[in-house]
């Protein structure tokens, strides 16, 4: 048999249910990045063929009344190795733009759509308390229950998966941030050396009330997917594959050093009473010069902790490595090369959740060398779709300076602790 791909493209509430655009679908571009102390983002484009002109507003169309600002997005992949289909979602987010175009004789309508996190983060005012609490208690301190729609459902809320080690946070007093995205970029983020995106928008029932929830994922200060969310993805060459191994495009694939992710000198303070400014500098300082990494408004509790988040930074990423930084794999690669038993792996890369900082082995042959293999973490990818084909472009980082040391897996003395 093969591995097939096909797509849903859905726009509207989840309560009634969204409308199945895909007869419509022109092509879409999802692009999802994530990163060590940063906010990972999602944007979707979709355009709609609107010949018939049921989109046009005020046309007099099926739609030309609807609300579109308060709808949502959900593409998701439909995989089978020639039974009946699993769904994977793919992308969840929240309409941001609609754009028409019509020249009287064609005419098309492109959706944007960007993650909740994205639109959340617009809220204004965050409060965070400065007592002591876990740093999964202040992130879902700043839930944003009722400043998301609620498409449809009696109440909307945050529902965070967090796969990192208990860590405390705390401030000498409350912190005031002029929005969600401050609070969560300037204070609470890198307060961890966190990794944090949105993932799945859904709706729940509990005693016949209704509540969409925004899910989010964050992997705490290891940077490491736990057991039972962990994959490892392995591309081979496609006259080499086997296994659950999946196929990559060769010009797709793109090799460099990191050196715009060099950190020599790291600088962090926490907000406690009396914090002071750690800076640590790395042992390459004198090869590189100060390529400076600064985080002054943490919640790191204490001096020990500062200290800690400043080597970390420093440690891990005060290396250049040359590696690779991009590859792709199409759905039709997929289907003429790659095993059924490949076909786990493929819905894993698609998944909005566990298609993201996951380990990655690349094998390939280069121009007069010998056979190489890296290994890398994947940190975004960009998918392409259209009637013919589809192609996800992964953005990669090195995997010795994004993870913490996983036992029976990593080796001592190659990866490090922490």
């Amino acid at each position: 048999m093969a591995i097939n791909t096909a797509w849903k493209i859905e726009i509207g509430t989840l309560n009634p249910a969204p409308i199945d655009f895909t007869s419509r679908t022109l092509g879409v571009s999802i692009d999802q990045q994530v990163d060590v102390n940063v906010i990972g983002r999602g944007v979707a484009t979709i355009t709609l063929l609107n010949k018939d002109g049921a989109l046009t507003p005020g046309g007099g169309g099926t739609y030309s009344s609807t609300d579109w600002f308060s709808n949502f997005v959900r593409i998701t992949a439909l995989t089978n190795t020639g039974g009946a289909n699993d769904s994977t979602i793919v992308f969840c987010g929240l309409v941001d733009n609609f754009e028409l175009s019509d020249d009287g004789v064609f005419s098309t309508v492109t959706f944007t759509a960007i993650d909740g996190l994205a639109v959340a983060g617009k809220t204004a005012n965050a409060s965070i308390s400065g007592t002591l609490a876990g740093y999964t208690a202040r992130i879902d301190s700043l839930s944003f229950a009722d400043n998301l729609p609620k498409l449809g459902a009696d109440f909307s809320a945050f529902a965070l998966a967090y796969e990192g080690p208990t860590v405390y946070v705390s401030s000498a007093s409350t912190i005031t941030a002029s929005t969600f995205a401050d609070a969560w970029q300037t204070n609470l983020i890198p307060s961890v050396n966190d990794v944090f995106w949105g993932t799945y928008i859904s709706i729940q029932s509990y005693a016949g009330v209704t509540q969409t929830d925004y899910s989010a994922r964050s992997l705490g200060p290891y940077t490491t997917r736990q057991d039972g969310a962990r994959h490892t993805f392995e591309f081979d060459p496609p006259a080499s594959l086997s296994g659950s191994k999946l196929p990559f495009d060769s010009d797709g694939f793109a090799q460099a050093f990191n050196n715009d992710q060099l950190v020599t000198k790291a600088q962090v303070q926490g907000t406690y009473a009396g914090a002071a400014a750690v800076t640590v500098d790395a042992s390459t300082i004198a090869k590189y010069g100060a390529r400076t990494s600064s985080y002054t408004q943490t919640m790191a509790v204490d001096a020990a902790a500062v200290t800690e988040l400043a080597q970390r930074l420093a440690n891990r990423y005060s290396t250049s490595r040359f590696s690779p930084q991009q590859l792709r794999v199409s759905a039709s690669q997929i289907k003429a090369f790659a095993a059924d038993a490949a076909h786990s792996k493929w819905k894993a890369l698609l998944d909005i959740e566990s298609g993201i900082w996951q380990h990655t082995k690349i094998t390939w042959t280069g121009s007069g060398s010998s056979t190489q293999t890296a290994e890398c973490v994947v940190k975004g990818r960009k998918i392409d779709i259209t009637p013919n084909d589809s192609t996800i472009t992964l953005t990669l980082g090195n995997w010795v300076d994004n993870h913490g040391f996983i036992l029976n897996t990593d080796t001592l003395n190659n990866y490090r602790l922490g």
